[in-house]
């Protein structure tokens, strides 16, 4: 039986721009709690109806006791039940480790849409974890503490550096950094190479690969190939950290995977009228 998970909604201010709800995965180490502090209001203010939750063993979600032997597939099936509660195709928009659930997900059922932020690439985290031991020796340390120890003090200077801008990691930084958890050995394990992703091009839905810079997690490169192998429309977004969406100018985010969902929704919206109308 699956933990009860905690869920966030937001339902759109004026008239709704799109059938499609946007539906928000977290990445490792959160909760729904990172995209409750802007991203939620923000797109329901401008007419979608919005949806995060907490992966189990995460924020207010169920299964805490149990964290540590869940696995990608597990999550894939919180994934699941939030979409099967809302009865219309989702926009699926994931960070990170978020990332890889959705492409998960994407194997065996569809979408409207995808985003991926700062996402692990298909091919898991061994090219990222290589990238970073040799280019930022003292960030890869400190992720794998944050893994054994949790997030101690001792690590919150480097790892708010890789999170966040300095202007506000010593403010909302560090009430960031304290609400962090560890992750499940065996998911981190299954993104090592344990549960690959096979999905392909021609399967994918219509996406946006977005990544930030000068990201040390997720490096750039990373993402390029990510939208290349999928095809997807691709942006990297100037003067951020890896937590895209809760850094200094996660606007500028918000903002660019609006303009995409956009001209992507209503393009497929007149394409559809233009199939019926044939």
């Amino acid at each position: 039986m699956s933990p009860e998970l905690e869920i966030f909604r937001r339902s759109p201010t004026g008239k709704p721009k799109s059938k499609h709800p946007l539906v928000f995965v977290h990445g490792a180490y959160t909760g729904a709690w990172c995209w409750n502090e802007h991203f939620l209001t923000w797109f329901a203010d401008r007419g979608f109806e919005t949806v995060a939750f907490s992966l189990r063993g995460h924020g207010g979600s169920g299964g805490r006791e149990l964290r540590s032997l869940a696995s990608i597939d597990d999550y894939v099936e919180d994934l699941e039940e939030v979409v099967e509660t809302l009865g219309k195709k989702p926009v699926l928009i994931g960070h990170s480790m978020g990332g890889y659930v959705i492409q998960k997900y994407l194997e065996r059922h569809s979408a409207e849409a995808a985003v991926l932020m700062a996402s692990v690439p298909p091919e898991g985290l061994i090219a990222s974890n290589a990238m970073m031991a040799m280019a930022q020796p003292d960030l890869f340390f400190h992720m794998f503490w944050l893994q054994a120890i949790g997030p101690h003090t001792l690590l919150r200077e480097r790892l708010g550096r890789a999170m966040l801008s300095p202007d506000i990691a010593e403010d909302e930084g560090m009430i960031y950094f304290g609400r962090l958890e560890t992750e499940s050995q065996r998911a981190i394990t299954d993104m090592m190479g344990a549960n690959p992703i096979f999905l392909t091009k021609d399967e994918a839905p219509a996406m946006l690969v977005m990544g930030a810079r000068d990201d040390e997690i997720i490096q750039s490169e990373l993402i390029h190939h990510t939208a290349k192998r999928y095809g997807a429309d691709y942006a990297l977004i100037d003067d951020i950290h890896h937590a895209m969406m809760l850094d200094q100018n996660w606007e500028k985010v918000a903002e660019t995977i609006l303009e995409w969902l956009q001209v992507k929704l209503v393009s497929q919206q007149r394409s559809k009228g233009n199939k019926t109308a044939a």
